[in-house]
């Protein structure tokens, strides 16, 4: 199946009008704190920090950690780093070849995957502050510094660039070649 001029003047529309609710109407940011809240929990259980307050700036959302009486900024703009959903949901969006029911089974298992991915981001936020590996001595703090740039380093290649375009490809891409005639899709 070849890209046609249909897809890619669609695909673009629709990521402009995503991008326009995104950045404008404050969706990116109901999205961010959705991401927030759902990782909330899991931030208190795996840093002893607690999400104290998110704070809405023109730049996006400020996102304050608490632990006894440090408050600490969160080097995290969910709006920026979350937006890979746009590209996503506009190839889901532009694929006429596949049908409306396939393309909204295929994007709400891409935005359930995509939610995760983000939630797995906010957990990390604290120890990009460096203050929860601080309190483990020299020896641990290097490690989970290393480990924290592997995984943000990670998330930054894939996360936001590969995997919105990987979970259209297996979830929508694949299901159009085999109604073009390709060889049928393999169950995942």
């Amino acid at each position: 199946m070849r890209p046609s001029g249909g897809f890619l003047l669609r695909f673009f529309a629709l990521a402009a009008v995503l991008f326009a609710l995104w950045s404008f109407a404050g969706l990116g940011d109901a999205y961010g704190r959705l991401a927030i809240t759902l990782a909330s929990p899991l931030v208190r259980l795996s840093s002893g920090f607690a999400i104290d307050r998110v704070v809405a700036e023109p730049k996006g959302l400020d996102v304050f950690i608490r632990r006894d009486q440090l408050v600490e900024l969160m080097p995290l703009q969910p709006r920026e780093v979350f937006s890979g959903l746009i590209p996503f949901l506009a190839l889901v969006g532009a694929s006429g070849a596949v049908s409306w029911r396939q393309r909204l089974r295929a994007a709400a298992i891409g935005v359930a995957a995509l939610l995760a991915f983000h939630m797995g981001l906010v957990l990390l936020g604290p120890y990009m502050t460096g203050y929860p590996q601080a309190q483990l001595g020299q020896w641990w703090m290097r490690r989970i510094n290393s480990a924290i740039n592997v995984f943000y380093g990670f998330y930054g290649l894939v996360g936001y660039a590969a995997l919105p375009f990987i979970l259209w490809w297996v979830l929508v891409q694949r299901h159009a070649q085999a109604a073009a005639g390709a060889t049928p899709p393999r169950r995942v």
